[in-house]
């Protein structure tokens, strides 16, 4: 992999933080339509795929698992 993709790869995955860390300090706060806003705010960043994941994630705490 040439060294632009894996610095871009890098950058997205440290939006994917950024975005997580959003999200996580908003989620009592937020409806719906906040997340959908917060997706479109960060999709470009961090990519579909690191955002599904920070979902992901997220629902994991609130199932315990």
């Amino acid at each position: 992999m040439d060294e632009d993709k894996q610095a871009q790869l890098q950058q997205m995955d440290k939006d994917a933080v950024a975005a997580k860390e959003e999200l996580e300090r908003q989620l009592n706060d937020w409806r719906a339509k906040d997340v959908a806003l917060w997706w479109k705010r960060w999709y470009m960043k961090a990519g579909h795929k690191r955002l599904g994941r920070v979902l992901v994630d997220l629902s994991r705490k609130f199932e315990g698992g």
